[in-house]
């Protein structure tokens, strides 16, 4: 028998006990009711501590439980111990799915749980933005969702013994497709768990590579492939008169020193993606930079074109002679290269604020379409391949002044209209002018003389 009946027993003992002395004192009638009387209180007060019990039952709290006498003291005591570590149990497994939330929506990959009819259970944010799903979309038929037959093939292969993988395009909202790789594996008891990557960096970089291999290859083919040609005929015609052999030598120079050049601007476009030039930065003359670009446009164009030049004085800016010298002789050069005889060429270097300088080359020649100014700092893109192999250009110069524009934290601007001409530009930031300029190793700025 346990503690509670035992002190019910003893408390119906002595009510027993005054009923007993109540009548023998005042007859058995009054004794009678007087333990009937002790005994309904009793009750009662064990009844009334029943209700409140049930009623707290109702809505469990800590604060709320009631208080109790006697052994309903101990059961109130002991329920609030218990509902207090409910209660700190609660908080840790709420703590827990919030860290666990928090986690998935911030992984870089989509996580999916879908139960044993192929119903979504569960998804983060990114596994929403792969597969162009909505928040509402729990509990629907995923299958019925994504309505590629690759993916339906991939979804009725057996799950339950490996590993499966599939690599997917997939639709965005802004219309461009992207690459993903799904894998999906048993989760739980008749659950499946999918993870979806997305892939369409790496694919692009991958094609990129693909495509600057492929240009690079046919880029040095097309010289050796000529000055083979004429080494062949060389050696079949031992006796080959003069003239010819000193044509084909010409022929050859300009073609192996097309591949140079080539190669000059690989290994420099390399450097530019690949070194870090916080420790090479000096001060820089940007003012007479400009000067001796202006001079060197109007040298190469030979008469060809006019010029005018809008160049302030003094302008000073942070960064790397050579790779600056690089970016921006690209872009006169370009504009002697590719404009008509009796253009027109104009190169501006002004600030408005003191804090940023602005330089531009603008033209008057044929122009560039609209469709291809997004794609002109990519590596061997030309607008017209046939005029810019004539003109000497590699294919790499936009791309090599894209790239030492960035080192210097500035971008290239490209305004063209087709019949008008074309506007380069790009923006620095200022410095004060420095005291000295040393002159001392390879890499230290000159300032160069304006005159």
């Amino acid at each position: 028998m346990n503690r509670f009946a035992w002190q019910c027993l003893r408390t119906i003992a002595v009510f027993a006990i005054i009923g007993l002395v109540t009548g023998l004192i005042w007859g058995a009638g009054n004794g009678l009711m007087a333990f009937l009387g002790l005994l309904s209180l009793w009750l009662f007060a064990h009844l009334w501590q029943i209700g409140q019990l049930i009623a707290w039952l109702e809505r469990p709290k800590p604060s709320t439980i009631p208080t109790g006498v006697g052994v309903w003291q101990q059961v109130f005591n002991t329920l609030m111990l218990q509902a207090k570590s409910r209660k700190r149990r609660k908080q840790k497994i709420t703590l827990a799915l919030q860290r666990f939330y928090h986690a998935s929506e911030v992984m870089p990959d989509g996580v999916m749980i879908l139960n044993q009819e192929g119903r979504i259970e569960w998804m983060n944010s990114v596994a929403r933005e792969h597969f162009m799903l909505q928040t509402d979309d729990v509990g629907g038929i995923l299958a019925n969702l994504v309505r590629q037959p690759e993916f339906h093939q991939f979804m009725a292969n057996d799950a339950a013994d490996a590993l499966h993988e599939l690599k997917l395009a997939l639709p965005t909202r802004k219309g461009l497709p992207r690459t993903v790789i799904i894998k999906r594996t048993p989760f739980d008891k008749h659950m499946q768990l999918l993870v979806s990557q997305d892939i369409t960096p790496m694919e692009k970089l991958n094609q990129t590579r693909s495509d600057f291999i492929a240009n690079v290859s046919h880029e040095l083919r097309t010289p050796l492939t000529v000055i083979n040609g004429f080494v062949e005929t060389m050696q079949d015609l031992p006796n080959l008169p003069a003239d010819k052999r000193e044509q084909f030598l010409a022929l050859m120079k300009k073609d192996s020193d097309r591949m140079l050049t080539l190669l000059d601007d690989l290994l420099t476009l390399s450097r530019l993606e690949n070194s870090d030039p916080s420790n090479k930065l000096q001060p820089i003359n940007l003012s007479a930079l400009v000067e001796q670009l202006s001079q060197e446009g109007i040298t190469l164009s030979a008469g060809k074109q006019s010029f005018s030049t809008d160049i302030a004085a003094n302008l000073w800016i942070q960064g790397v002679q050579l790779d600056l010298y690089n970016a921006l002789s690209n872009l006169v050069f370009n504009a002697v290269r590719y404009n008509h005889e009796g253009g027109h060429i104009d190169i501006r270097l002004h600030t408005d604020d003191h804090i940023t300088a602005r330089f531009s080359v603008s033209d008057n020649g044929p122009g560039i379409a609209a469709e291809h100014i997004p794609r002109l700092t990519e590596r061997f893109y030309r607008v017209d391949a046939g005029r810019s192999r004539a003109s000497g250009g590699t294919g790499l110069g936009l791309a090599i002044t894209k790239h030492a524009l960035a080192e210097h934290g500035s971008r290239l601007e490209v305004e063209s209209t087709v019949g008008k001409g074309s506007e380069f530009a790009a923006e620095f930031d200022l410095i004060s002018k420095p005291q000295a300029v040393s002159l001392s190793g390879s890499d230290a700025p000159t300032e160069l003389s304006t005159a």
